[in-house]
């Protein structure tokens, strides 16, 4: 009984860890030679504004661009604010609506009493709907024509009464795991 109860609460544990994860994808200029890159300035000085108040906020854009420059640091590149850089950094943040759903389940279960044996099949239709607001995060590198070298994207839940700290600790993560894709 102590296992089956175990198995119950790592499952679930896993389940809601899954829920919360952060999705990333990226795409790239497979003819540019990445690793001949060495210093970069962002595109645009401030960022513009969306007409959503839940993204039009500064705090919010210095953490973005604090936690891509510490990316980029550490992996060795430099920010320029003189001359002609090897790529400019611009980013895109936004907000959108998601209709998600229970998955259709299925189960199997088998035992047997004192007299007989038994079993039976179940299956579950997702019959609860949610809509889950998800932020979006896409980090473009571009060369000094403004073409694409390599885009990254991120998702994740979006929390909209979430303090400060833990604002700054999503946005370290999810530019963390989209920037861990660079270079490709």
């Amino acid at each position: 009984m102590k296992n089956q109860k175990r198995l119950i609460v790592i499952t679930l544990l896993g389940f809601l860890w899954g829920c919360q994860s952060i999705e990333v994808s990226q795409d790239y200029n497979p003819a540019k030679d990445f690793y001949s890159l060495e210093t970069y300035a962002w595109q645009l000085e401030t960022q513009p504004e969306t007409g959503d108040i839940r993204v039009d906020n500064p705090l919010l854009h210095d953490r973005i661009r604090a936690a891509v420059n510490q990316s980029l640091s550490d992996k060795g590149y430099r920010r320029i604010s003189e001359g002609k850089p090897d790529f400019y950094v611009s980013y895109k943040y936004g907000t959108r609506s998601r209709i998600e759903s229970d998955g259709v389940g299925f189960g199997l279960g088998f035992g047997w009493g004192s007299h007989s044996r038994f079993g039976g099949i179940g299956l579950g239709t997702g019959s609860t709907a949610r809509e889950q607001d998800k932020r979006v995060l896409a980090v473009d590198l571009k060369d000094e024509k403004g073409n694409l070298l390599w885009r990254g994207v991120g998702t994740a839940p979006f929390e909209q009464h979430a303090g400060p700290e833990e604002i700054t600790k999503e946005i370290n993560a999810m530019v963390e795991k989209i920037m861990s894709q660079f270079p490709p």
